[in-house]
């Protein structure tokens, strides 16, 4: 249970270290919107890309085109980000959320993180996936960072994070961000 929460906690000061550097520019919007449908490829990259609902999402890629074609998200939170100059924007979705960054006039993809296990990476890995299946799917040339499993292409860091045996996170990241 300790290992649990230490996961949790982990993986919750990495996702608030990425999305709030401080100050008084926060703002939370809750809605309950659906997301609409979506088609065609944005902007992906040559790394590891999350595919929904015939939308490819990279990391690096302009965030509007994708955020327009989800649709209205069920949270919206914004802050001064830490990985450019002004404000980083987190959208959440059902099954996943996606961290922007600024880049001059444009939002850039931070980070795709994945929720729940109703979607999974391009190889078929979700949240109920083992580490084992994570390995079949990646090989074994994974990095084994403190319970987690890295995997580095073209720009894209592709984050499994275990507690224990258990799939608990699955991020697509920006590399060095």
């Amino acid at each position: 249970m300790n290992k649990k929460l230490l996961v949790l906690a982990l993986v919750g000061a990495m996702i608030l270290s990425m999305v709030a550097c401080g100050g008084d520019d926060t703002k939370v919007i809750d809605s309950t919107g659906s997301g609409s449908n979506a088609s065609g490829p944005a902007n992906a990259g040559a790394g590891y890309v999350f595919k929904y609902d015939g939308m490819e999402i990279a990391v690096d890629a302009d965030a509007a085109p994708i955020v327009d074609k989800l649709g209205e998200p069920q949270k919206y939170f914004e802050s001064p980000s830490c990985a450019a100059d002004g404000i980083g924007k987190l959208y959440t979705y059902s099954d996943f959320e996606i961290q922007t960054y600024p880049d001059g006039d444009k939002d850039l993809i931070l980070y795709v993180a994945l929720r729940t296990d109703n979607v999974s990476t391009a190889e078929g890995i979700n949240l109920s996936s083992t580490k084992d299946d994570v390995i079949a799917a990646y090989g074994d040339s994974g990095e084994d960072v403190g319970g987690s499993l890295k995997y580095t292409k073209n720009g894209t860091e592709l984050n499994f994070i275990f507690d224990g045996d258990s799939l608990t996170s699955i991020q697509y990241i920006v590399e060095g961000k």
